[in-house]
């Protein structure tokens, strides 16, 4: 978004007004007077929005299915579009944010589990990661725009963009998506079930893989389990399902914890300050963006090679390193005497970029299914976004006084928090490319089976024993 334009300028003396040339003519005020603390608590709205969707999505996926939910979530995106691109004051500003990322919330853990349920094991790694492809194309897209419409009105027309794009979003799930098969299985509606998953293998032969996916909901049903609240997980009510919801919660937390707000939400401000040339600032961004494409596409097609837990190694060792070249660019001094070595920081800010989109760009929006059982996935996927859009509000929100109160050194931050990463990725995080989903079904027959057998051991052995 066109910040300072937006912004406008407040006086020494509290009034304000917008920026010399500003066309107010229209019916809506050509600018939102704030100062940056306040342009960073808007930020954080979206974010504390996302928060809350997150946590919602827990009983959403439940009551209406992955499917439905992103559908509500797009009719939230729209909402939250016309509330911003209409606002005349601040805190209508804040709401529509705030809407459009409670939507953004619900929508993550829903497209993150109904990918990875409609898809094969072989193919989900990379279907996972066009998730994240997407998402960087719709980042390159509104920094193009962003850069074109950086004036009133025009700044206003940016938010029509998402607004259309949810709508169309919209009109393609409605017509030509179907519900997940596993969960229609779950819901014993086993004829749409297999209806469902022909559609989705365009004719292949799915007895097989319908056969499995009965089983493992027999072995659920079986077996008794009921579904997992979040009270459940954080209770610790099965030790290994919670252990594996903090290992999906650290993974989703560094979507958003290792630094890449300020490198793409405040970029533009940090290099105008840097180098003191908005278009040189505006020039990297879009690179930056660029990259964010590049190193999506990498991850995508060599990421049944690679790996989850490689790639992750891989995005926060390159981030950890990048932060540091990123403090030495922006403190060290120059041949002429300017502080700042600019082709060290811009190098930087692309390792970064390029680094963070191979792995923790698009990991967390796969992991939850391949670590969780069905019965505990709504809470932990749950609980993985509120993760997520949790460390979104804190790194957006304090940045701004991050900057100010450390300056060229702000990143150094982000070199201890990317270390901590490098160092659980290596130790914490399970390989679980290749898993089956329901693996996880099956392994908790396996641990059923031997503890009825050495439940009729011990009574044996206390049957002789006392004979």
């Amino acid at each position: 978004m066109p910040e300072k334009v937006m912004m406008g300028l407040i006086r020494d003396d509290g009034s304000y007004s917008c920026l010399p040339g500003t066309d107010e003519s229209g019916p809506l005020p050509g600018c939102l007077p704030m100062d940056f603390s306040t342009w960073g608590y808007t930020i954080g709205a979206f974010a504390i929005g996302g928060f809350f969707g997150s946590l919602a999505s827990k009983y959403l996926n439940v009551w209406f299915g992955r499917r439905d939910n992103i559908m509500l979530s797009c009719m939230g995106m729209i909402l939250g579009g016309v509330l911003s691109a209409t606002s005349i004051n601040i805190v209508m500003y804040s709401f529509g944010r705030a809407f459009v990322g409670f939507a953004a919330g619900m929508c993550g853990s829903s497209v993150a589990i109904y990918v990875s349920e409609i898809s094969t094991t072989k193919s989900r790694g990379a279907l996972g990661s066009l998730f994240e492809l997407y998402l960087n194309f719709g980042i390159l897209l509104t920094q193009v725009c962003g850069r074109y419409m950086a004036f009133a009105p025009a700044w206003r027309f940016l938010w029509a963009i998402p607004s259309i794009i949810a709508f169309i979003q919209l009109l393609v799930m409605y017509f030509f998506t179907v519900e997940c098969p596993r969960r229609l299985c779950a819901n014993k509606k086993y004829d749409e079930a297999c209806a469902t998953l022909q559609k989705l293998r365009a004719g292949a032969d799915v007895e097989e893989e319908f056969a499995m996916m009965l089983a493992a909901r027999q072995r659920e049903t079986e077996s008794a389990q009921k579904q997992m609240s979040i009270w459940d997980i954080v209770s610790c009510k099965d030790r290994s399902v919670t252990w594996n919801t903090i290992i999906v919660m650290v993974i989703q937390s560094f979507n958003q914890v290792g630094g890449i707000g300020p490198m793409s939400v405040y970029s533009v401000g940090f290099f105008t300050n840097l180098f003191g040339d908005e278009v040189l600032a505006s020039n990297i961004s879009l690179a930056d963006a660029s990259v964010n494409i590049v190193a999506t596409t990498i991850a995508l097609i060599f990421m049944h090679k690679v790996g989850r837990k490689g790639f992750m190694m891989i995005s926060t060792g390159g981030t950890c390193i990048a932060s540091v070249m990123m403090v030495l660019g922006s403190t060290l001094y120059s041949s002429d005497g300017r502080q700042g070595i600019g082709g060290l920081a811009i190098a930087a800010a692309i390792i970064f970029t390029g680094s963070y989109s191979a792995g923790c760009g698009v990991i967390p929006w796969m992991i939850a299914p391949e670590l969780l059982p069905m019965h505990a996935l709504a809470s932990g996927s749950a609980l993985g976004n509120a993760a997520n859009w949790a460390c979104n509000f804190v790194i957006n929100t304090i940045w701004p006084v991050m900057s100010e109160g450390l300056g060229t050194y702000s990143f150094m931050v982000f070199v201890v928090i990317n270390l901590f990463g490098f160092l659980f990725m290596t130790f914490c995080m399970p390989e679980t490319t290749g898993r089956d989903l329901d693996d996880h079904s099956r392994k908790q027959k396996e641990h059923d089976t031997e503890e009825v057998i050495l439940d009729q051991k011990n009574k044996s052995d206390a049957d002789t024993s006392s004979n």
